[in-house]
């Protein structure tokens, strides 16, 4: 199947044999929408591969629950909290540097998992989630084969100051 195929048809938290981490979000109330906001963005970017990661189509093109929110964050929020990055720069590197792929999801009680095979390496591609005022504290990355929870940190959560409505 295709990892667009697996996006939208792997949803039982369906695992590969060996080389994958879990991306698990866990302890908020509005996760079916923040699990189909991503969803919907990696299915807009692996669809429109060839547009420009510059393009203004992408504000558009994806889920406007991720572009309202990101267009709330400040200058300030980007500094305080590395883990955001811009529209542009999330859509560069899933084109450029992404070492993983989508696997399958599992929908839980206020939270999610989501399965890939690789290494997702999390700071580029945790943004789309962690904009819907998803705190850092909630996400955990789990490295299977090395059986390894990785928490991820930044100077200061914006989740801890601001909500973006």
């Amino acid at each position: 199947m295709t990892e667009q195929g697996n996006v939208q048809y792997n949803v039982k938290g369906e695992k590969p044999l060996k080389g994958y981490e879990i991306i698990r979000v866990r302890n908020i109330n509005n996760a079916k929408e923040v699990l189909d906001n991503f969803k919907n963005a990696v299915l807009t970017i692996l669809k429109n591969k060839n547009l420009s990661d510059e393009d203004p189509k992408w504000e558009k093109l994806l889920p406007q629950g991720i572009v309202y929110k990101m267009k709330q964050l400040n200058s300030e929020d980007f500094a305080n909290d590395e883990i955001l990055v811009d529209i542009d720069m999330s859509i560069y590197k899933f084109q450029e540097i992404k070492r993983w792929e989508w696997y399958s999801s599992l929908e839980v009680e206020k939270g999610f998992d989501i399965i890939v095979k690789g290494y997702f390496n999390a700071p580029q591609f945790i943004s789309f989630i962690h904009c819907q005022n998803v705190p850092l504290e909630d996400i955990r990355i789990i490295d299977v084969d090395k059986n390894k929870i990785y928490e991820l940190k930044t100077f200061k959560d914006y989740t801890t100051y601001k909500i973006l409505k």
